[in-house]
């Protein structure tokens, strides 16, 4: 596992360099730039409506980023053939699967960190004071960026085109926040098919209510174990799969 460092520092440099990352990092800075403008229109709410607008901007871009990344992480080396001279030095293919995702997950997350602290920023000079459920809340984003990203990476090695690897994995983004709706759903449904395959979907997709923390931090019994083990046991699953998936392709 010695190559894995390696290939975490030679991603994280790539994708520093990576146009995507540095067009949606931005967009994500004016978009959470702009909310000072709606802060001023909302008077006494100017407070709340930033708060509530930059977490927002910073989960949707966040996540966006991770996609993106994801999804190029491996597809550009195989369409530019350096993938050839990376494997043929004694890299196992597991390492470099490993190696290429954890050096994503420190990239994104150095962009997670950025918008932040441009957000933390705006909001103290307005006289924000902190609040640990803000914090809290942050962390869930990262932990939605790890499921993801273990999602999109999965694609791009099931179905090899950038475009289907993008849609399918916004596809499981957006039925990741309908965890309840497709439970009950299933349970109204009187067709068995559709009642299969709506189970199917509940079990499959990424849970993404259960790492909406803002949303429970007024419980203070509540336990981040069920979550962080769930994100971890979904992410190791996935890699798995993107192993499996790497290691029958012929290079």
């Amino acid at each position: 596992m010695k190559n894995i460092f390696p290939i975490m520092r030679y991603t994280v440099k790539e994708n520093i360099r990576h146009k995507i990352f540095y067009v949606l990092v931005l967009f994500a800075f004016a978009i959470v730039g702009s909310n000072i403008l709606f802060g001023v229109l909302a008077g006494d709410e100017q407070v709340r409506l930033l708060l509530d607008m930059g977490m927002v901007a910073i989960e949707i871009f966040g996540l966006l980023v991770a996609i993106f990344v994801s999804v190029s992480l491996v597809l550009e080396e195989i369409e530019s053939k350096t993938i050839y001279l990376l494997l043929s030095r004694p890299i196992k293919r597991t390492e470099y699967i490993l190696g290429r995702y954890f050096g994503m997950i420190l990239t994104v997350g150095i962009g997670l960190l950025i918008m932040v602290a441009v957000h933390l920023g705006f909001l103290l000079a307005i006289g924000w004071e902190s609040e640990l459920a803000y914090f809290y809340s942050i962390f869930g984003i990262f932990l939605k960026i790890i499921l993801i990203s273990t999602v999109a990476l999965f694609f791009s090695l099931f179905s090899t085109s950038a475009v289907a690897s993008i849609v399918f994995t916004i596809f499981f983004w957006t039925l990741g926040y309908l965890g309840t709706e497709l439970k009950f759903l299933s349970s109204k449904i009187g067709n068995i098919f559709l009642e299969a395959v709506a189970k199917f979907f509940f079990y499959v997709i990424p849970n993404f209510q259960y790492l909406n923390f803002r949303d429970r931090y007024e419980n203070i019994d509540y336990l981040m174990v069920v979550p962080i083990t769930y994100t971890l046991v979904y992410s190791i699953v996935c890699l798995i799969l993107c192993s499996i998936l790497f290691s029958k392709k012929e290079f």
